[in-house]
């Protein structure tokens, strides 16, 4: 099973704002009001989460989940 980084890849980022620079993706996010961290290089830091639930796809690719079967068993 895959575990998905903590953290979108800058090229992720890049990608979401449409800028390379880190200045405009900062002001890209500040100005759609995404909540985001400064790495020490001064690069913005999205969580992978957070971004996959502002953009309608949180716990679509949930690998853990399983069906209850004992559900079926009670009818």
């Amino acid at each position: 099973m895959e575990i998905a980084p903590l953290f979108l890849y800058p090229m992720e980022i890049e990608m979401l704002t449409g800028f390379k620079t880190n200045a405009r993706q900062i002001e890209w996010l500040r100005k759609k009001g995404w909540r985001f961290e400064l790495s020490g290089s001064n690069r913005p830091v999205v969580s992978r989460r957070y971004a996959e639930s502002l953009l309608g796809c949180e716990g679509q690719f949930n690998q853990s989940a399983k069906p209850n079967f004992d559900a079926l068993r009670a009818m």
